[in-house]
């Protein structure tokens, strides 16, 4: 199984969190884990804001930026090209997704076959995947 994280579903690897069994199982259950090239700086910007309103110490947030780099170095990376920003921009309007969920999105798709499920917290970005036909795994239960 090919498994597709967005940020959501990242952060949970990282730090305890409701989703942190269901995200760490995906992980495991996974022949590769997949993520586009802004995962990487959105997920070190959810631990500093995560250290800015104290839900975690600034040393705690160092341990988290430390797992990031080792489980990025284990993932395959979707870059951020011309033809995927067009397509996030499609799909944002489409499915009226934020910005980064619509990269995230655009780059779940570009890896879409039937061995792919796409992980993600994002009630609209799930949704948005259901709909164009990506299995998907809701990481808040």
């Amino acid at each position: 199984m090919i498994t597709y994280l967005d940020t959501s579903a990242i952060v949970p690897l990282l730090i305890e969190e409701p989703g942190s069994a269901t995200c760490l199982s995906l992980w495991s259950a996974a022949a590769d884990v997949v993520c586009s090239q802004l995962g990487y700086v959105e997920t070190a910007a959810a631990l500093a804001r995560a250290t800015r309103l104290g839900r975690m110490t600034a040393e705690q947030e160092e341990r988290g930026l430390a797992q990031l780099d080792q489980v990025w170095d284990e993932m395959t990376v979707v870059p951020v090209d011309e033809s995927l920003v067009r397509q996030a921009a499609a799909l944002a309007r489409d499915h009226a997704l934020r910005g980064f969920d619509a990269v995230h999105c655009a780059a779940a798709l570009r890896i879409a076959d039937t061995d792919v499920v796409a992980a993600s917290a994002d009630g609209d970005l799930l949704a948005a995947w259901r709909t164009e036909g990506l299995h998907v795994a809701d990481t808040r239960a």
